[in-house]
């Protein structure tokens, strides 16, 4: 990436609140409005993931914080704490009815459309100035609007919809600390309004701690403004060392959230369901019934322990051994073993048997197989889900065709951020530091899918910086060729 320093003032990027700005806003309202009210209420949709979701502020909301641990308060540990508490607040101030879950939905819409405004206001200022004048980054924001994902996060009681959003802020607020420092402004309340912002984006999804860390090195990197960047650090420090506190008094081990062991797992040794049980003679009935009946034969032991199953490599297991990406478990494709589902132990002995029997190159191709599972393979969850609401399955697909071809361009677009380019003015290399924070997205998304794996629920919220880098592309591609 090119990262050189330089003395030019940069232009004004923020954004303006013109007509095109207010009528974006009302068409973001009025849509999440009516998708979280009448076409799609997430309370009338609380399965799976937004049932344990529920669950979880619920208990919170009705007995506050756990100081001590005890029988069942485990469970509160096993997914980050942002999202359930964030539903809780509705909860404990309207009451756990219709009304508490109303307005529950209206602030999943609200963080819905606060994404379509941020998107368009990254879009403004990481899209150069060109003969068409605002029209690139108002195409940014009109995708945003219609962008299905992001759509129909917003009827489900899921991490997605406020981490995009407190994401999307995040990046806004490094954008704006940046562009203060080349005026040689005091960035104090940029530093923050981002720090405070990936305070919360870590929260609902600690991955976002990736993003967030390499914009920082790239601001390290352009303006030696290293206790800038421990400022901007701070605020997400505090709110790991308090989830690491949290995990270890429910626990009692260190941690941020108890499910990253089963995603790594589920990552290093492709089993469509991992599977945890009380005992060794409970995993020895269910090994023996599978071995003389097959899989349907243990319908009896599925109420016990815990079971974690992958839609993705579900999809895969149904492409066949033909299939260039078909799914091969290294060990089986249901794995079973004795304990709780968040202890590290059974998890690292699985992952060490998996990587003795894929070898590296077993592995490598687990990787490809995740990052292709973003976009052109896995069907969207939860609405593939056999639930209520059918009928969203064919929009949801279309939404993954359509995020198919935007994230091609944005690896168009990707490459060009990283190449290096020649004839460029200084003000151009010193202004791009907004399109490499989108690259830096989009790569902190495949460390993440490579690390566990990949799924259009985890490729969602970094779709914002797939529709700004595929916007540029084409532009830049062809100015690219003829310079």
């Amino acid at each position: 990436m090119n990262l050189e320093r330089s003395g030019a003032p940069p232009p004004d990027s923020r954004p303006r609140r013109d007509g095109f700005w207010w009528l974006l806003l009302g068409a973001a309202l009025v849509s999440r409005a009516v998708w979280v009210l009448w076409v799609h209420p997430p309370q009338g949709h609380a399965f799976s993931d937004m049932a344990h979701y529920l669950h979880r502020a619920r208990e919170l909301a009705a007995n506050g914080p756990a100081v001590h641990p005890g029988p069942g308060t485990r469970d509160l540990v096993w997914q980050p704490w942002g999202t359930h508490t964030l539903l809780a607040l509705p909860l404990f101030l309207f009451g756990d009815g219709g009304l508490g879950l109303t307005v529950a939905a209206l602030i999943w819409g609200l963080c819905s459309a606060a994404t379509v405004i941020l998107s368009h206001a990254l879009a403004r200022a990481a899209l150069p100035a060109t003969r068409l004048g605002p029209w690139p980054a108002r195409i940014v924001g009109l995708l945003a609007l219609a962008w299905i994902p992001h759509l129909d996060h917003a009827g489900y009681f899921v991490s997605e919809a406020p981490f995009t959003c407190a994401l999307l802020a995040t990046v806004l607020g490094l954008v704006a600390v940046d562009a203060r420092l080349r005026r040689s402004e005091p960035p104090l309340g940029s530093v923050l309004g981002a720090g405070l912002a990936g305070a919360a984006a870590f929260a609902l999804r600690p991955e976002s701690a990736i993003l967030v860390v390499f914009a920082c090195l790239v601001l390290a990197y352009r303006h030696r403004q290293l206790r800038v960047v421990a400022a901007l650090l701070a605020p997400l420090l505090v709110v790991a060392l308090a989830s690491a506190a949290r995990v270890q008094l429910h626990a009692g081990r260190p941690g941020i959230a108890e499910n990253a062991a089963v995603n790594r797992s589920a990552g290093r040794c492709h089993a469509v369901v991992i599977w945890a049980v009380p005992d060794e003679a409970t995993r020895a009935a269910i090994e023996a019934a599978r071995e003389r009946d097959g899989p349907d034969a243990y319908e009896a032991y599925r109420h016990l322990g815990r079971r974690v199953s992958l839609p993705g490599f579900r999809a895969l297991a149904r492409r066949g051994d033909a299939h260039p990406l078909a799914l091969r478990p290294a060990l089986a494709e249901e794995l079973v073993f004795v304990g709780h589902i968040g202890d590290p132990e059974p998890h690292r002995a699985l992952r060490r048997r998996c990587w003795a029997a894929t070898g590296v190159l077993g592995q490598a191709r687990y990787a490809l197989t995740h990052l292709a599972l973003l976009t052109a393979i896995a069907r969207p969850w939860p609405e593939s889900a056999d639930h209520p609401s059918p009928w969203q399955l064919p929009l949801a697909l279309l939404g993954r065709r359509a995020a198919l071809v935007v994230h091609l361009l944005a690896a168009l677009g990707l490459l060009l951020v990283i190449l290096p380019r020649r004839r460029e003015s200084p003000v151009e290399r010193s202004d791009d530091f907004p399109r490499i924070v989108c690259a830096l997205a989009l790569l902190s998304l495949a460390i993440v899918a490579v690390a566990f794996f990949g799924s259009p629920r985890l490729r969602a919220p970094y779709d914002p910086y797939a529709l700004i880098l595929a916007v540029w592309a084409v532009p830049a591609a062809r100015q690219r060729l003829r310079s």
